[in-house]
């Protein structure tokens, strides 16, 4: 009996990781989430102390294929533990002789890959009833894990998209504001901002339903949002805070830092943020370039306001694995 409450559990839980996991727009399930953030954080504990970005690269291709493992060794796992509960439940084909615990096993591998019994059959009701549903729930896990690798590679490549929108503009602030030209209403990039501030909260929802993306690792800075939705956020604080005849729209700041403050909220609201109360010097020297007076009241309070955004970004940087100020 014993075996059989922990059987229905273990497949219980299975099948609820991989209905949340897949088909859920909240985040991955309870065995699936922990399984990549401790692959995940041993990974990162490993690159501080030596960058390994090459390995960190497949760490998000090695945690999806090993997810989807995971769920056919428990689900492997529960038909053995339901199938061991009756010593004559797997039989031989021609003898009837009782399968032992390595025949049992095999007879859990052929029913869950839907290939048939071979020469172990399951002995009577409802152990054949039993064997169809393994076949049923291995062939399920099947069919929408290949949904799921699709949905995450496709999520994973809108990511390098994001990134490459920001830095097409530029690889610093001031490249990027001198390009945009948002003070310019003839000759300006507004509507490639307001674009990429869609692409960003689409890329933040994708990442609230796929936390998995967060381990697809880029080699190239370049390639990496958080990276890229930084560099747009400290363009936008000086665009806001530049000498009145240097600054952008409101109305496109608004909706490009509004959509910069929901992709910052990735970052766990649980989690330690170290915020430094200066503002950087490369942010700094852009500010005062575009005329900013570093030294009124409203500069200070601007910078008040965004540090603390500014600060979940890094976060979301260290978390990438880049290490940027």
């Amino acid at each position: 009996m014993l075996l059989v409450i922990l059987a229905v559990f273990v497949l219980l839980l299975t099948l609820w990781d991989v209905f949340i996991t897949v088909f859920s727009t909240q985040g991955a399930g309870p065995l699936s989430y922990r399984w990549g953030k401790w692959i995940w954080a041993g990974l990162l504990h490993l690159h501080r102390r030596r960058p390994i970005h090459r390995v960190l690269s497949l760490a998000g291709p090695f945690v999806l294929l090993s997810s989807i493992l995971l769920w056919y060794c428990l689900i492997g796992l529960a038909l053995l533990l339901i199938f061991s509960v009756q010593p004559d439940s797997v039989v031989h084909g021609s003898s009837n002789a009782p399968a032992s615990l390595e025949t049992r096993y095999y007879f859990i591998n052929t029913t869950l890959s839907g290939l048939g019994y071979g020469d172990w059959v399951p002995s009577a009701f409802p152990w054949t009833l039993l064997a169809t549903l393994g076949t049923l729930a291995g062939t399920a896990v099947l069919t929408v894990s290949l949904s799921y690798v699709l949905s995450v590679v496709s999520a994973a490549i809108d990511r390098k998209k994001l990134a490459q929108s920001v830095f097409g503009m530029g690889t610093s602030v001031t490249q990027v504001i001198d390009n945009a030209r948002l003070s310019d209403p003839r000759d300006s990039l507004k509507n490639h901002f307001l674009t990429t501030a869609g692409e960003i909260d689409h890329q933040r929802l994708k990442h609230l339903a796929y936390p998995i993306l967060a381990y697809f690792h880029s080699t190239s800075v370049d390639f990496s949002p958080a990276h890229a939705v930084l560099l747009l956020a400290d363009a936008c604080f000086v665009l806001q805070v530049a000498a009145p005849d240097r600054r952008a729209p409101m109305g496109v700041l608004q909706v490009v830092n509004s959509s910069i403050h929901n992709f910052a909220q990735l970052h766990a609201s649980g989690a330690t943020v170290k915020q430094d109360p200066d503002c950087p010097a490369p942010l700094l020297a852009a500010a005062v370039k575009q005329g900013a007076a570093i030294n009124s009241e409203e500069f200070k309070q601007a910078l008040a306001h965004y540090l603390p955004c500014r600060a979940r970004l890094l976060a979301l940087c260290r978390a990438d694995g880049w290490q940027v100020g």
